[in-house]
């Protein structure tokens, strides 16, 4: 597998801070020796970085983070390079991804604590990052997503948001009333694989999303600083990671929200590393 490896170092508009310091610990840690060592040739780097002349503001910034994920993303596969997208924030590598994978049909494997849900109109908070999977589905930010190029919604009946257990009340809202397939912990080890048969995924390229705050604080290891218990284990992510794969070919992979500073350990490192593999492994 030949591989562009793109990163978006930022965190609500900061760069190296918190979860914008993830995507380079990983490679000092060595990702792109242990990718090479699964036998894939890593044939492209790119930082993608906001305009230096332009302040700091976490929409706007985000936003220029996401047409630039998304340019980077489509000249990878136009030269038959895979991308994978390292990013402090999820809407970043997520918009910016899905963007460059137009105009196939799509479909979404979001590995979540949160729901990412939200919209401007129901976020306590306004903190963006909480609305990446709203602006996808276009319920969110619509002149502002459709300035990404290559940008469309995708479809809810080809939305799975998978192991997410911290939801704001207009978040189960919005998503118990939407066609989005929403599992459980429990489910994702239980019924993964049904709901996967009964969902037109046919023809789509999928996306898979990796936000580590998925998996057990206790098991997986400690991601960001806000850790939800009762999350999957590495090995149910990896067994889910088995089993979409084995339904549909994927088109591309965001790692997300690593902020190394709250790790207790190396777990979450290894838990990415391990997930990178399995969805790379044989040919994405």
């Amino acid at each position: 597998m030949h591989i562009a490896l793109i990163t978006a170092p930022y965190d609500t508009a900061r760069r190296g801070w918190r979860a914008g310091n993830g995507p380079e610990y990983l490679l000092r840690q060595g990702l792109l020796q242990h990718l090479e060592q699964q036998g894939h040739h890593i044939a492209s780097t790119q930082v993608i970085e906001d305009r230096p002349d332009a302040p700091p503001a976490e929409i706007r910034t985000a936003f220029e983070l996401m047409r630039g994920v998304a340019s980077a993303a489509r000249q990878a596969r136009t030269a038959g390079h895979f991308p994978i997208v390292l990013s402090g924030n999820c809407n970043v590598g997520a918009v910016g991804l899905l963007s460059a994978l137009t105009p196939h049909p799509r479909s979404i494997f979001w590995f979540d604590a949160h729901g990412e849900a939200n919209t401007p109109a129901t976020s306590a908070s306004g903190f963006l990052d909480g609305m990446g999977l709203s602006i996808l589905l276009g319920m969110a930010w619509q002149v502002l997503a459709a300035s990404v190029p290559g940008f469309a919604q995708v479809s809810p009946d080809t939305t799975f948001l998978l192991g997410a257990r911290d939801l704001d009340p207009p978040e189960r809202h919005v998503l118990s009333a939407s066609r989005v397939t929403h599992l459980t912990v429990s489910q994702v080890r239980t019924a993964l694989s049904a709901h996967l048969d009964q969902a037109p995924l046919r023809g789509t390229l999928g996306y898979v999303h990796l936000d580590l705050d998925v998996l057990d604080p206790e098991t997986g290891g400690q991601a960001t600083s806000y850790p939800v218990p009762d999350g999957l284990l590495v090995s149910d992510l990896l067994d889910a990671i088995r089993l979409i794969r084995s339904r549909v070919k994927l088109g591309g992979v965001t790692l997300a929200s690593y902020a190394p500073e709250y790790a207790r350990n190396d777990q979450p490192q290894r838990a990415a590393f391990a997930a990178l593999a399995a969805c790379l492994a044989n040919g994405a």
